[in-house]
């Protein structure tokens, strides 16, 4: 790969807000893990250490997939999403139970969440069998979706299965999807819903306590909404914040807690604003893209960037239930700083593709054409 091609054409307009957000993150987790690596025993830069790592990390993943091409995307997605799916098959049996749940996987001292992996694969999955031209597309694509659907309620993990529901349904509906195959997977998601509301307590529990608001049993989005209230406009200040005392996930789910209270309503404007732009951006990349296949690949990964942000969100804020999601490229973690790139890596790809494109279509549009068979060639230029 042309290095100087590789600048010229990269996406800056979606990876500056990307760096911004990184750097607020750095300052987040720096702030808020102190009180929680003391809480377990561990020395106060266990974690910022951690983080550190994780972003750079991150930042080389990110950079690694833009380079990537069509063809090498495709092919990685396909053998990624074999494995994470096996993977997530494997958490269920010998996955180690937390909070009412069985998501994360212990390799060696490395802990992975597969399903965090699997998602931006499976939105490429999906895009490429559904602009394919093979018989049955629709049927296997939900056979697919059915699949990924069941493993994550049988963790079980709502939040990451609701993500997927969403970004799936925009995909079938982007290549037209006839209305019985809407209803089978409607059909489909609420038996799912409803099976995980009745068979699975925690849940049963965050959705009661949601629609019937008592203190005493939303002790994480009483806190939340207190250091909403005590931050005001400016902020207490860094590190001067008192959620982080009271919230064990102040520094992943509820690290937009931390925010408002040290940084005040100002700031979390400001990461509205370079959240709001990603997404914009995410959707003109989506409009401009010709090619059917990489048009149903962004549009599926940023259903799922968007979707995630603005839950996450409006948990701390009490507008959406409990879910245990993060907040993408903000919150503490290694598998869900890794997915968030690998995602926003592969829309880089296709965009700087689609730059490449224009730029070769502006050019032979203003080459003048010399002669008959200059000019007959011109026309028949196909992109």
């Amino acid at each position: 790969m042309n290095i100087k091609l590789w600048y010229r054409t990269f996406d800056y307009y979606l990876i500056l807000p990307v760096l911004f957000l990184l750097t607020t993150s750095f300052v987040l987790v720096y702030s808020a893990s102190p009180v929680i690596a003391q809480r377990l025993s561990l020395s106060q830069d266990y974690f910022i250490r951690r983080h550190t790592i994780y972003i750079v990390l991150s930042l080389i993943t990110l950079v690694t997939f833009s380079f990537l091409n069509t063809k090498a995307i495709l092919n990685l997605s396909f053998a990624y999403f074999t494995l994470f799916t096996i993977l997530m098959a494997v958490v269920i049996m010998l996955g180690i139970e937390a909070k009412g749940a069985k998501r994360w996987l212990h390799i060696a001292k490395i802990s992975i969440q597969p399903s965090e992996f699997m998602r931006p694969f499976f939105s490429v999955v999906v895009a490429s069998i559904l602009a394919s031209g093979m018989k049955f597309k629709m049927h296997i694509s939900i056979i697919i979706f059915l699949l990924v659907f069941t493993l994550l309620l049988l963790q079980p993990d709502f939040s990451m299965s609701m993500l997927l529901t969403y970004s799936f349904i925009g995909q079938m509906f982007a290549v037209c999807i006839p209305l019985l195959y809407f209803l089978c997977i409607a059909g489909i998601v609420t038996t799912g819903v409803t099976a995980a509301y009745l068979c699975f307590p925690h849940i049963k529990e965050r959705i009661y306590n949601f629609l019937f608001f008592v203190q005493r049993n939303n002790f994480q989005v009483t806190k939340s909404l207190e250091a909403f209230k005590r931050g005001q406009l400016t902020g207490v200040g860094p590190g001067e914040g008192n959620v982080k005392i009271f919230l064990p996930d102040c520094h992943t789910d509820f690290v937009f807690s931390v925010l408002a209270e040290e940084f005040g309503l100002i700031m979390c404007l400001a990461t509205l604003i370079l959240f709001g732009i990603i997404s914009a951006r995410l959707l003109y990349i989506v409009y401009r893209e010709n090619e059917l296949f990489n048009m149903l690949a962004i549009f599926g990964i940023s259903i799922q960037f968007i979707t995630q942000f603005i839950i996450n969100i409006g948990v701390t804020l009490n507008v959406f239930p409990t879910t245990g999601i993060t907040l993408p490229l903000l919150s503490y973690g290694g598998s869900s700083l890794l997915s968030s790139s690998i995602a926003l890596g592969i829309i880089l790809s296709f965009s700087r593709n689609q730059t490449i494109a224009l730029n070769f279509r502006e050019r032979i549009m203003l080459a003048p054409c010399s002669g008959f068979e200059t000019a007959h060639n011109c026309r028949n230029i196909r992109f």
